[in-house]
This record gives C-alpha cells, sequence and structure tokens, in this order.
C-alpha cells in the first residue's frame, strides 16, 4: 500500500502547481499533506471524504481542503465497470502558504484569503455562481503561464474567499489526530465499505479488515473518525440515495434496497437525519436539475 502521508513536490521555482487528474478512477487512498488543496471535479462521481465529513461527489464539485486535513475523493462503482468513456478528471491546485513568505497573507489585502486558509481547515465546499466562475478560473489558469497565470489563481483564492456561497464540510470539534499507521488500517477499513456499503455489513467483517476486535475496533473508530461505524456506513449509503433520488429514474420505495438499507422505516429515518428532509422532499427540491456525472 502506498503512504498514506503524501508528499508534494513542487519545483523549487513554484510557489504552487496545478496539475489535471484523468484516470479510469482516483487511486490516491485517504491522505494528508502540509499544501493546502482546491479540487475541482471535471468528470466522475463517488464520495467524498474530508475529516470526519462524507457526502457523495459529482461532476462540478469544488472544494478547498487545509494544510494536513486527511480527505479523499474515491470512485464509485461506475468507474470500474467496463466504459472507457466514463472517467475520473480533475484539476487540483496545491501549495504551500509559506512559499509566498512570510508575511504575504498578512498584508491587509490578504485579509480575506487568510480567513479561508482558516476555514479550509474544517474542509469548506463550493457552490451557484463562486463554483462556476472558479471553477473555469482554475480552467484558465491551467492553460497559462509565468505571471498571468499567477494572477489568475490569486483571482481563483480571492473568488472563493469573498464567496458566501459555502458550506464547512469537517465538524466543529473535528481535530486530526491520525498518524500514517492509522491512516493505513482505516483507508482499508474505508475501501471495505465503499465496495460494500449496498450488502448487509456486520460488524465482525469490518473489524477483521483492521485486525482488531469488535469492541477495540469500534472504539479506535470512532476516536479517529468522530463517528460510529453505522453512522459513517449511513452516510455513505444516503449519499447515494440522493444520487439515485437526482437521477429519478427509480420509484422512491425501491431506492433504499439498492443503497443497502433493507428497512424502508430505517431508510427514512437516517435520510432525514442526515439530509434534513424526507426523500420525496429532497427529490422535488432537485426537480429539473440535470444528473451531473457526463460532459
Amino acid at each position: 500500500m502506498e503512504p498514506l502521508f503524501q508528499h508534494i513536490y513542487l519545483k523549487e521555482e513554484e510557489s504552487y502547481n496545478i496539475l489535471k487528474v484523468n484516470r479510469p478512477y482516483f487511486v490516491v487512498p485517504w491522505h494528508q499533506h502540509p499544501e493546502v488543496e482546491i479540487m475541482s471535479i471535471v468528470h466522475g462521481e463517488g464520495n467524498r471524504f474530508v475529516g470526519d465529513s462524507v457526502e457523495n461527489y459529482e461532476r462540478g464539485d469544488l472544494a478547498i481542503v487545509g494544510s494536513n486535513v486527511p480527505h479523499c475523493w474515491k470512485s464509485g462503482s461506475r468507474h470500474y465497470q467496463e466504459d472507457p468513456l466514463f472517467r475520473a478528471k480533475a484539476r487540483v491546485i496545491l501549495f504551500k502558504q509559506e512559499s509566498f513568505g512570510d508575511e504575504f497573507f498578512n498584508i491587509s489585502e490578504m485579509k480575506s484569503i487568510k480567513n479561508l486558509l482558516l476555514r479550509a481547515e474544517r474542509g469548506v465546499l463550493f457552490d451557484g455562481k463562486t463554483r462556476a466562475r472558479a471553477t473555469e478560473g482554475i480552467a484558465q489558469a491551467y492553460a497559462q503561464s509565468g505571471l498571468k497565470r499567477f494572477l489568475t489563481f490569486l483571482e481563483v483564492l480571492y473568488m472563493l474567499a469573498e464567496s458566501k456561497e459555502y458550506r464547512l464540510l469537517a465538524s466543529v470539534n473535528y481535530k486530526s489526530n491520525v498518524f500514517d499507521r492509522d491512516m493505513q488500517r482505516l483507508n482499508k477499513v474505508f475501501d471495505y465499505l465503499m465496495l460494500n456499503y449496498q450488502k448487509e455489513v456486520r460488524l465482525e467483517e469490518v473489524a477483521a479488515e483492521a485486525c482488531m476486535s469488535v469492541t477495540a475496533f469500534c472504539r479506535y473508530f470512532k476516536m479517529h473518525t468522530n463517528k460510529t461505524v453505522f453512522s459513517f456506513l449511513n452516510e455513505i449509503r444516503v449519499g447515494y440515495a440522493k444520487k439515485l433520488l437526482m437521477e429519478k429514474t427509480d420509484k422512491i420505495n425501491d431506492i433504499h434496497y439498492r443503497c443497502g438499507f433493507y428497512n424502508s422505516s430505517n431508510f427514512y429515518e437516517q435520510f432525514k437525519k442526515i439530509v434534513g428532509c424526507t426523500p420525496l422532499q429532497f427529490r422535488k427540491q432537485h426537480e429539473g436539475k440535470a444528473t451531473l456525472g457526463k460532459e
């Protein structure tokens, strides 16, 4: 397994970098690194893990993750089917605050950006016009070079910093206390849950992935994720349910089976607890919105 602490190597003359990802599916496991990361999803779908936040992502997803915040984007099952046109594509900006000098983000003109970087310690997801404009800016910066590219990068940061169209991802009490060995163990558990969430999942099987007893594993998992195993699993399942509800190809009463909920009452209870509304209300709220995932 690859090391979970990811080393990002920037060229000596670079204070930041913009990477382009184009693969059948994302391969980087749950990890952390000193660099701040802006992730712009161009194509694909799956689950986004940031701190103790678990949500589904799709084309257009735009988030910023602060320094040393554990995170990953895990591609959904469709990426592993024989469809060469369905790929995981993204543009990723990586930078260290100190690369710009000790005082760069302390000058008055940078106050809003400095506050953005503080918010990024919990992960920030953007929406609306901000997401559209920033995504376009990132694409422009990728195609540019030199000073013009740097200025576009700063414009994107300023755009995100000034926006009100955002929400924080990790919970207010989240603090990362995860070491490399823990990330390797937890990443194995995450992979198991992502592959099996549509089935009945037994604690004994999940604990076995971590090579621990059920009691020890439940305590360990809660300590490192701020969640119980089943609350974590339910968030994955509800995320998939939201995707199916937006697609509108399944009846609501049939969706819970596809998501791993074998009891409809439990499905409705968990959905409302996590999303804040019923599945029917969610579907009505998203009428007219096309399902993302195709270019």
